[in-house]
Parts: C-alpha cells; sequence; structure tokens
C-alpha cells in the first residue's frame, strides 16, 4: 500500500511539480493550497506524512502546525516536515518547539532529492 502525503503549498509551480514527482515515485498525494485547507484536510484524513509550507495565506504554517500539534487533533502524531525557503533560526526553532520533525528548505534540494529524502523517511 502507497504512503499518503499532504502537501500544504500555496505556489502553484512548486505544488505540482512536487505533487508530479511524489506521485511518479509512488506515493498518493493530496493538496491543500492554504492554512484553512489543510487544517479541514488534516481533519478529515489520515496521512502517512505531512509536507508543511511556512508562507501561507489564510493561516500560516507555524498556525497550522499549532492546530495539527493540538491534543485530540487526528494528525498529532503524524510527522511534519516543514517546507521553506526561509532559512531563518527563528522560524525552525518555533517549528522544532511546536513539534516539527524536520524541514526542507527548497532552494537546497531538486525534487529528486527531495524524494530520496522522503523515501528514507519510510
Amino acid at each position: 500500500m502507497s504512503k499518503k502525503i499532504l502537501l500544504i503549498e500555496d505556489d502553484a509551480f512548486i505544488r505540482d511539480l512536487y505533487k508530479a514527482v511524489l506521485t511518479k515515485a509512488g506515493y498518493e498525494l493530496e493538496t491543500a493550497v492554504d492554512g484553512q485547507e489543510a487544517i479541514e484536510k488534516a481533519a478529515k484524513n489520515t496521512y502517512d506524512l505531512i509536507l508543511l509550507d511556512i508562507m501561507l495565506p489564510k493561516l500560516t504554517g507555524i498556525e497550522v502546525l499549532k492546530v495539527l500539534r493540538e491534543v485530540g487533533s487526528k494528525a498529532n502524531a503524524t510527522p511534519v516536515y516543514v517546507l521553506t525557503n526561509l532559512g531563518e533560526d527563528t522560524i525552525m526553532e518555533e517549528a522544532n518547539k511546536l513539534g516539527a520533525n524536520g524541514y526542507f528548505l527548497k532552494a537546497k534540494y531538486l525534487p529528486k532529492q527531495l524524494v530520496e529524502e522522503i523515501n528514507k523517511l519510510f
């Protein structure tokens, strides 16, 4: 059975690119384009991994992470990796405090390399 990933990314180009390479690698992928949609999908579905952009419309990635990690949340124990181009230590520290399992700097990873890193998680 393929692993199910929720990709939360507002940039259509990046979202479509990651969706294509992850689907080709055998993952089942769902996407959300903003923080509110992400929370709604995470409340209704079970995922093996959540990839969360920090800069999102409606709710930031940090705000989404807070909700995902609340006691009783369906996604409370789901691994969450932050996707960002912001290498700011304060944002990464806050994400770690809130329970992010790690992060990927988008500019550092080619899509193929991102797939390789995700493969290591499973």
